[in-house]
C-alpha cells in the first residue's frame, strides 16, 4: 500500500536553469510548507519559457498497518422530544410523527416500505395510519391533475390536450358512429310478401 507524503513541483528554464516552485508535505496536522517562486539568483523571472513539473512522492506501508486516526470529531448530544403516535407495545414500541408520515405517504411509498423506515410491523402500520396515508396519496393524485390541467389549458401543452381529451372526454382519432355499423333488423314479415 502507498501513502502520499507530499507533491513537489518544479519549473526550469529553455536555458537548464531549475528551481523548487512549491513543496507540499502532506503530515498529521495538516500544515503546508510553502517556498518562494525565486532562481537561484534570487530573482523572480518571467512566466513564458517556463516548463513544470510535478512529482508524487510516496511511502510504502506494510498491508494490514495503518495509521490511526487520532482526531475524533467533536459530537455534541441531546434528547429529542417527539410529538406523535404510539405504535407497538413493550420493547417494539415506537413514537411516530404524522407530519412524517404525510411526507412519505404523498411520495406514494407502500405500507411495507414505511413500515420499514419507522422499524414497526406492517399490519400494525396500516392499522394505525390508514387514513392519513390515503389522505395524503389523494393530495398527491389531485396536485398532479392541477398540474396537468395547468400544462393543458393555461400552457397549451397540445400533448397534454390530446391525453386528457381522450381521457377525461373519452374522445377518440375514430369517429366511428355506433348506429352506421348496426346490422339491420330482418324482419319476417317482409319476405312472406
Amino acid at each position: 500500500m502507498l501513502l502520499e507524503i507530499g507533491v513537489i513541483k518544479q519549473n526550469t528554464w529553455a536555458n537548464g536553469i531549475s528551481w523548487i516552485n512549491s513543496v507540499t508535505l502532506n503530515s498529521s496536522d495538516n500544515t503546508d510548507l510553502q517556498e518562494s517562486n525565486l532562481t537561484e539568483d534570487n530573482q523572480q523571472q518571467p512566466q513564458d519559457s517556463v516548463e513544470n513539473q510535478q512529482k508524487d512522492y510516496y511511502i510504502e506501508i506494510p498491508e494490514g498497518v495503518l495509521p490511526e486516526y487520532e482526531a475524533q470529531p467533536k459530537r455534541k448530544y441531546g434528547e429529542k422530544v417527539i410529538k406523535g403516535i404510539i405504535v407497538g407495545r413493550g420493547e417494539h414500541k415506537q413514537v411516530i410523527n404524522i407530519d412524517d408520515v404525510k411526507k412519505l405517504a404523498e411520495l406514494h411509498l407502500t405500507y411495507k416500505d414505511m413500515s420499514t423506515f419507522f422499524h414497526v410491523k406492517e399490519t400494525t402500520f396500516r392499522d394505525n395510519f390508514r387514513s392519513i396515508v390515503e389522505k395524503s396519496r389523494q393530495k398527491t393524485k389531485q396536485r398532479l391533475m392541477e398540474a396537468m390541467l395547468h400544462n393543458a389549458i393555461d400552457k397549451l401543452n397540445p400533448t397534454m390536450q390530446i391525453w386528457l381529451s381522450r381521457n377525461l372526454l373519452n374522445m377518440s382519432e375514430n369517429n366511428n358512429n355506433t348506429e352506421q355499423h348496426q346490422i339491420l333488423p330482418w324482419s319476417s314479415s317482409q319476405e312472406e310478401e
